[in-house]
This record gives C-alpha cells, structure tokens and sequence, in this order.
C-alpha cells in the first residue's frame, strides 16, 4: 500500500491521490497543478512534521546560499598562493638579507629599496698608474696587476674602479704613441660602461703629441673629457708634476677652472693657459716628485694647501725614482712614476712594474709584480718607506 505524507501513515491512498492530481492544495486551499505539486515535492526536504509551512522560493534560496558558503575559503586559498609566491620571488632576488638574518629593503614609493642597503657594500677603489711614455705592454702590464683588464688586455673587468694615469701617456709622436692613445680610448670606453673611470692627467709630453695624434686617429670624435690638468677623488689630488701653495693661489686658486681652460686648449677651441708653461707649475714643477723625505722644507706648505682642497694627500709622476713608489711629508706626497717604459728605466725593460691603490680614500698600499727591481723597497700602507 502507498502512504500520504501528510497524513497519519495507516490510510492507504489511491494512486491519483499521492501523485498530487486532485488531492494537493496550496496554503489558500487551491488544488496545484500537477506540475507546481510535483516540484514543490522535488525541492522539498522531507520531514515527520505535519506543520511545516516553508514554501519552495525559501528552499531555495536556502540552497543558493549554502551552495555560496565555500566561495571566501577559495578566494583566501588563492590569496594565500600568491603570497607565498611573492615570499619566493623576494627571498630568491635578496638571498643575502634572508641568510644573515637583515630586514628586507624598505618600500620607496612601492618600489624595494636598492640591494645596497642590503648586500655588502664594494668598498671604492683608485688605482694610479705612472708615467707610460707611449709604452703599450707597460699600460697593459699595470692595468692586469690591478686586476683591471683581463690577460688579453682588452676587456675591463675593474668593476667601478677609477684609474688615474698620472701623465707623460705618450713619447715624442712616435708610432707606439699612436697605438697607446688608441689603446687608452678603448678602455676608458670599457670602464664607462661598467660603471669605472679613466682619467690622466696631463704630462708635459702630453701637452703637444695628444692634441696632433687625436685629431689624427680619432677625427671623428671630440677631444676627451678624461684629459685634465688636475683630478681630485675620494680625498685624493692627482697632478702629474706638484702644485705648490703660492702658484695655485696665483693662477686662479681653483681646481675645476684651472680643467677648463686646459681643456679647452687642448680641443682647439680656447687659448693656451698662461700657467701651462710654467717650471713652478703644476705641469712641469718637480717640488714633490723629486729627491726628499718627511722633513721636506716644504711639507707644511702641501700641509695648508690639501686642508684647503679638503683632501688628504696628493700623488705625482713626472720623476722617476728608482726605489719604486715612495712617499714624504707623513704620506702626504706620493710619488708613482717608476720607468714603467722600456725606454725610460731598467724596470720598464725587465717587465717590473707597481701601481698605487687607494680604498675607501684611506687605505693606501703599493702593489707590484713579482720581477722587480733590487732597489724597490717595500713600504707600509701609511707610505712611510720602511729602510733596511
């Protein structure tokens, strides 16, 4: 027999009445179609109650909503993948803020902050070349023992290092010269575009031959920016002969003029300086670069004046000394040139070779070949040369 939920479960009910035909009424009493009382009986949970009054529309929309519950759990799991994908991306480009136990970069206009204030920093690096005299290989020798060229001497691997070469560049236009100045032209290039420097500053042999040989190889392009008559970095002045106080003070008493009009000369398009001739200049005097010692008469002189151009000390060439790089005057003078050229010293012919290197515009230290001369004593890194 078939039961009526709606009724009390004991009276048999015919076929016709259960399936809903004639029996079924709405809550005003009206009989349903079939099809209304067939779908309400579809969406309709069963239940024992005999007073139950939700209608279809509520079922519904109770289903839609609990259908809707697990939406917020799949947009938090999504949120929680992209998360941690951008935790692995910014642990992989910060690997050494992570290991050492630092704080990550702070945000800069939602940008990270640059890894330097992170990753250690690279201390600055000078390195200052003697006096070449058109030698090529010497260049190149020196370049390689500062680790700022690779063996074939064309390819810059110094990073942002600077290098100074102190003057005298070329010879007496001679075929070799042709070759340095091309050489010089190409590296400085090199170091540019890996964040170095070239700089040389300008030598009396410089004065006439590297103006004549650029326009020469290089017609094309304008006279250099990196020939100066003075360069100052990292509390450092460079100067190819020596600059005393009073004739700094009487040919202008300023760094970035005195470039300028040398520069200018040098291009072809300004008057030749007034001072570029001088034997007390700072071209062609030889107050520091000659023979002395830390009780050099003029120590107080160079003294004053590096307290005034606010550096520590002043590197020179244009005089070659024998015992390799020395210094007077408590480290203030340092002297480079030491016949890099096969034409210039004995060292030159033997392939012996030192440069002068400067981190941090502090530490100062001497680095030179394993051929040297006997006569090249070793000095201390605060540029007192030790006597044996």
């Amino acid at each position: 027999p078939l039961f009526c939920s709606d009724c009390s479960g004991t009276r048999p009910q015919s076929h016709r009445t259960h399936r809903g035909h004639r029996g079924e009424r709405d809550n005003r009493g009206r009989r349903l179609p079939d099809s209304t009382a067939s779908m309400r009986r579809r969406f309709e949970p069963l239940t024992e109650s005999k007073d139950r009054t939700t209608t279809t529309s509520d079922t519904v929309r109770r289903q839609s909503s609990a259908g809707a519950e697990p939406l917020p759990r799949y947009l938090s799991l999504l949120l929680l993948a992209l998360s941690s994908l951008l935790l692995i991306f910014v642990l992989a480009a910060y690997p050494d803020a992570t290991a050492s136990g630092g704080a990550l970069p702070e945000s800069n206009n939602g940008l990270l902050r640059n890894q330097i204030s992170t990753k250690e920093r690279q201390p600055r690096r000078i390195v200052g070349v003697g006096d070449t005299h058109g030698d090529r290989e010497a260049l190149v020798r020196a370049l390689r023992l500062a680790n700022i060229v690779d063996e074939s001497g064309m390819e810059w691997i110094g990073g942002p290092t600077s290098v100074v070469q102190i003057g005298d560049l070329l010879n007496k236009s001679e075929q070799r010269d042709e070759d340095t100045l091309t050489y010089i032209a190409h590296i400085e290039k090199k170091a540019r575009d890996a964040g170095g420097s070239v700089i040389v500053t300008v030598g009396d042999h410089d004065l006439h031959n590297v103006p004549k040989l650029w326009k020469s190889i290089l017609p094309d392009k304008p006279f250099p920016l990196w020939m100066r008559a003075l360069h100052i970095e990292d509390r450092t002045l460079f100067v190819h002969g020596s600059l005393s106080r009073s004739v700094f003070h009487e040919i202008g008493g300023n760094v970035t003029r005195l470039d300028e009009e040398v520069a200018t000369w040098l291009a072809g398009t300004g008057i030749k300086p007034p001072w570029i001739g001088r034997g007390d200049g700072p071209v062609w005097s030889r107050l520091y670069s000659d023979n002395g010692s830390d009780e050099h008469p003029d120590c107080e002189e160079l003294s004053r004046l590096l307290d005034e151009l606010n550096v520590d000390r002043m590197v020179v060439g244009h005089t070659v000394k024998r015992n390799g790089i020395t210094s007077i005057c408590d480290g203030k003078a340092w002297r480079i040139d030491v016949g890099l050229s096969r034409t210039e010293s004995r060292a030159g012919k033997i392939g012996a070779s030192e440069v002068l290197e400067i981190v941090d515009g502090s530490r100062v230290e001497v680095l030179n070949t394993e051929t040297k001369l006997k006569s090249w004593l070793p000095t201390n890194r605060y540029g007192g040369q030790q006597q044996s």
